[in-house]
């Protein structure tokens, strides 16, 4: 993922004043897809290639079911792409802003508990 990403302040201020209650939805949808811890280490696993199913399993042990589960999940609802390739399938990130979603908030919690400790520290 060399690709750079700008938004503008203009953007984020504006983003909403179109946005019918069904797009509303969908974002919210997407957050609940990722909501999950698995999902989100399913995603990691998924971040620097594509793997199988097998690998993702060994990856964030667990079961090879609920692996499949969240996968099905995740490539439902288009975050995820599938290749078969004789008997393995092999899962790669189809949308990468999920990717600069998960980035976003990560920093942004990391960035809330320093400051957190900062102000603890202080006192």
């Amino acid at each position: 993922m060399n690709k750079i990403v700008t938004i503008t302040e203009e953007e984020i201020k504006t983003w909403h004043l179109n946005m019918p209650d069904e797009m509303l939805e969908a974002i919210s949808n997407r957050f609940k897809l990722l909501s999950e811890p698995m999902r989100l280490k399913i995603l990691r696993a998924l971040c620097e290639q594509e793997r199988t199913v097998n690998e993702i399993v060994i990856e964030v042990n667990a079961s090879q079911a609920n692996i499949s589960k969240h996968l099905a999940l995740m490539l439902d609802n288009g975050v995820v792409k599938r290749r078969k390739d004789g008997l393995k399938c092999f899962y790669r990130i189809s949308d990468e802003s999920v990717i600069y979603s998960c980035y976003l908030s990560s920093k942004s919690v990391v960035d809330n508990l320093q400051e957190r400790l900062c102000l603890v520290q202080n006192v």
